[in-house]
């Protein structure tokens, strides 16, 4: 009986092998269109050029590292898997030293403005804490952020095309009802800006501090699992 279930389960696994296509066509296939579309690109703007290799750069390590905002706080909570947290921690150090750099180059010889201060700068209400609460509902019933959904539509998934359509859907609304949530709740918001109380240096110091607590208790916590597995 075993042995006949131990053949079983060969036939089928050598079935899935044959069944399993060659991809490098594919591959060279999408390398060519993707070849000629920077050569075309170049012709205009050579901007352009930089912008989508660097795209496809980002496709390519969401693809192999499988990144997402919404599965790296879902595969903690659910599976206690803190591998992508810890790499959302890493990115956000990284990003954090990154606008402290520009931004205090910038401040240096500019007033503050919140218009003109790289990277954005807006109000904090009750509108973040409504509009994060009903977009993290949409990334846990979608399976995945934004970068996340289009991954998965260059793989050949259909759902993703389905979440696809409800972001555009939604940020069209978004932009055409802008002005009424502006003028009913962002406005009356405040814009909550460290530098404006605290040295910026100290305010660079403590962000990465939190984050790097943050990213010790996600290691002992990882550390707890494995030794009790």
């Amino acid at each position: 009986m075993i042995n006949d279930m131990d053949s079983l389960i060969q036939q089928r696994q050598m079935k899935a092998k044959q069944k399993q296509k060659n991809q490098i066509p594919y591959a060279i296939s999408i390398f060519i269109v993707a070849l000629a579309i920077c050569v075309f690109l170049w012709k205009y703007n050579h901007n352009y050029v930089c912008y989508w290799v660097i795209g496809i750069g980002f496709g390519i390590v969401l693809r192999y590292s499988r990144f997402c905002f919404s599965a790296a706080l879902r595969d903690f909570i659910v599976l206690r898997n803190t591998k992508l947290l810890k790499g959302l921690l890493l990115a956000m150090m990284v990003s954090t030293v990154g606008f402290g750099v520009i931004q205090y180059t910038y401040l240096k010889n500019n007033p503050i403005d919140y218009i003109r201060i790289p990277g954005t700068i807006t109000s904090v209400g009750s509108h973040i804490a409504i509009g994060a609460f009903i977009f993290g509902i949409g990334m846990t019933i979608a399976g995945g952020c934004s970068s996340a959904a289009l991954v998965r539509i260059g793989e050949g998934h259909a759902f993703p095309w389905v979440v696809s359509l409800g972001f555009i859907i939604g940020n069209l609304l978004g932009a055409k009802n802008y002005s009424f949530w502006y003028d009913k709740i962002i406005s009356n918001a405040k814009v909550i800006y460290f530098p404006e109380y605290v040295d910026f240096k100290i305010v660079v110091i403590l962000q990465l501090v939190v984050l790097m607590i943050l990213y010790k208790i996600a290691s002992r916590y990882e550390n707890k699992k494995l030794k009790k597995t």
